[in-house]
């Protein structure tokens, strides 16, 4: 599914009224008089205009059906209870909505995840005995890459790439939705543990590779095929900038954003891991 950014939707209501300034335009009949070839110009001018009105017109008439295409796709919007925020632009309210993910199989067309063995080639095992639960990692040459910081609207653990890569993400959000960047929220990065299921297969939380994120605080459930709309504009800046999302997976985790592994192989080449 994606979402109309609300930036176009304003274009469409301010571009109205020259719309309709353009759409009055009349030439006026050529003056008596005139050079030779004046009036085979003007005849011009005004075809060319003719065509400018109409093309404008389609253009209003494509983004007013875009619009309430949008509109008719949203789910009902939630009654607010007692402690809500007070309600707001319609298409701000709606990036904490719940719906459906579209063709989430082909989320990361083009990229791939890390496999385990890949991530424990590169940097060995964050530590000996990972188990179910978060610890620290003990790999030297882990904790060497190791950082925390704020990053954009959250704070996180991650490598030290890790967080220059996402705090790009974050700079892009914040230029064309920041509506959207100031509703983003964490539900954590660095966990040293192991999948769940396995022996003794580290996560890619475990390497400081992941982050799991969700709009107003509110966790996605895990592998009901459904996600906040504002994941699922999120997923677009992320995929610009070589990251994985979780609603791809066979068992689907919108919340989940991990480093690929060509960005990963990137990194190593540039001697970044």
């Amino acid at each position: 599914m994606r979402l109309l950014p609300s930036a176009l939707i304003a274009l469409s209501i301010a571009s109205t009224p020259v719309i309709w300034s353009l759409s009055q335009v009349r030439w006026p009949a050529p003056a008596p008089g005139l050079p030779a070839g004046a009036e085979s110009r003007l005849a011009a001018l005004e075809t060319e205009a003719a065509g400018l009105r109409r093309a404008l017109e389609d253009l209003r008439g494509r983004v007013d059906g875009l619009d309430a295409g949008r509109s008719a796709a949203l789910p009902p919007r939630r009654e607010l209870s007692e402690g809500d925020a007070p309600a707001s632009d319609a298409l701000i309210d709606a990036f904490a909505q719940v719906v459906l993910i579209a063709d989430r199989r082909s989320a990361n067309a083009g990229l791939t995840a890390a496999t385990p063995a890949f991530l424990e080639e590169i940097a060995g095992l964050p530590r000996p005995d990972l188990n179910d639960d978060c610890q620290a990692a003990t790999n030297p040459r882990l904790t060497d890459l190791l950082e925390t910081a704020d990053v954009g609207p959250i704070r996180a653990r991650l490598l030290r790439p890790a967080l220059v890569s996402l705090r790009q993400v974050f700079a892009n959000v914040q230029v064309f939705e920041p509506e959207l960047y100031r509703r983003i929220t964490s539900a954590g990065s660095l966990c040293v543990r192991r999948i769940r299921g396995s022996d003794d297969s580290a996560s890619a939380h475990a390497y400081g590779l992941a982050v799991d994120l969700n709009i107003d605080g509110v966790l996605d459930e895990l592998a009901d095929g459904r996600t906040q709309l504002g994941l699922i504009l999120l997923a677009d800046f992320f995929r610009k900038e070589g990251w994985i999302w979780g609603a791809g997976f066979g068992r689907e985790d919108s919340m989940h954003f991990e480093v690929s592994r060509e960005k990963l192989e990137q990194w190593r080449r540039l001697g970044l891991i």
